[in-house]
Order: C-alpha cells, then structure tokens, then sequence
C-alpha cells in the first residue's frame, strides 16, 4: 500500500458518509465498548449501511456539527482517500439525557437488553458534557463527538489535524473544547492541548449488565487560547 505524505482536511459530502463509516470501523474495531454498543455490528455490511444511515441523518439535521474528513491523494494526484474523520458540535445546550429523544431505539437497539444498555451507557455518557455547559456562562462549549483514523494512516498527521482544526475554531469562538477520549487517544489530545478532567467516566448500569464491557473514558477540556498550541 502507497503511503502518501500529505493529509489535507476538508468538510465531507454526503457521498463521503459510506467511506467514512468505514474508516470509523477499521479504527476502533472492537477495541472500543461504547462504540460498539452504539454503532451495533459495524463491522458487518447491515451495521455499516445502518450507521451510515444515521450520520447521514446527524449530518443533515445538525445545523451546529460540522462533519470533516481526512484525505491523501494517490500517487498519481488525481484521487483523494479518505483515511479519516472528525465530527466537532458546537453545543449551547445540554444535550438530552434520554436517548430516545435522538435515536429511534428500538430500530437501531431491537433486543431489548441491549437498548436498555445503551440507554443507561447514554444517561451517563452525557454527565460531563452537560456539566461543561452548565459552567460555559452560556456560551457553550465545542465537543469533539467523534475522530476516527484508519490504522493503516496513522501516525501521518491526521489525526492532529483534525483536532487541531476544531480547537482553532473554539479559539476563534472563546470557547472550550471538550471530548470524551479513549485512553488510546490521550497522548495525541494531550498535545493538542486538551487534558483530563474526569480521569475514568463512571457507567452505573446496574448490576443484570454486571457481565458486558463498560466503556474506558477520560472527559478531556481545553481552555481557549489566542494562538494555537497543537503541532
């Protein structure tokens, strides 16, 4: 495979939505528990076609996320490839506590103990982020809701510049950014300039769901800076 040196950033089309899922699976594979969940079998062709289905949605109806991709080009410059992507919301609201107020749970979660899983991941899952609001004195905060990066891309740049993309503009806005961050992801927030604030997020799922895997979550913040500190 041609590994190719430059990685622009760009927003993505709705054509894009397919790819990109698929770069969403092949980053996280199954190493990720709320991803998991939430995306149900997105590493088969029905998971994929309904979580493309669904950003497809988020992406239309969402007038404050701002959907980004991570391109090369091949070597013959005349294709881009998507190697990754970024979704960054502008939230001024606490976003709602019960999960079906945004999805159609009993679509994307038919079996029963598995949407009253989700359900309980979400109640929790928006905790921090709620807070973070509560505290911007009505300004909000900007969240990175989603990054993604296919393994055989990274460690090329795109990542970071994805991040940095999102924390420039929540400079430009004075505003925090805020992410609930993967432990793989740390070092690479970290040197963006967004550091731990809740060091594991806390799931209380009751003790039927004793057995499934919880998420590992770090809620990461970042103060908005004059000048740009991500390299």
């Amino acid at each position: 495979m041609g590994r190719a040196d430059k990685v622009s950033i760009a927003l993505l089309s709705d054509e894009d939505i397919p790819a990109c899922f698929h770069v969403l699976s092949k980053s996280f594979g199954h190493d990720a528990p709320f991803v998991d969940i939430y995306f149900p079998d997105h590493d088969t062709s029905s998971g994929q076609e309904q979580g493309s289905k669904r950003l497809m949605v988020w992406k239309q109806t969402s007038e404050n996320s701002i959907f980004l991709k991570a391109v090369t080009q091949t070597s013959q410059g005349d294709q881009e490839h998507i190697i990754g992507l970024a979704i960054w919301t502008y939230m001024k609201e606490a976003p709602p506590a019960e999960l079906d107020k945004v999805e159609n749970v009993e679509e994307v979660w038919p079996n029963e103990d598995d949407r009253k899983f989700m359900v309980r991941l979400w109640r929790d899952y928006v905790i921090p982020r709620t807070q973070a609001i509560k505290d911007s004195d009505g300004k909000g905060v900007y969240v990175l809701e989603l990054l993604a990066v296919h393994p055989d891309y990274q460690r090329l740049g795109a990542g970071t510049a994805l991040v940095k993309w999102g924390t420039k503009a929540a400079d430009a806005q004075g505003l925090k950014a805020v992410v609930e961050g993967t432990p793989v992801a740390r070092r690479l927030y970290e040197l963006c300039g967004i550091h731990a604030e809740i060091e594991e997020m806390r799931f209380d799922v009751g003790e039927e769901f004793i057995g499934r895997r919880k998420p590992k979550l770090i809620f990461m913040t970042r103060e908005p800076k004059f000048e740009q500190d991500c390299g």
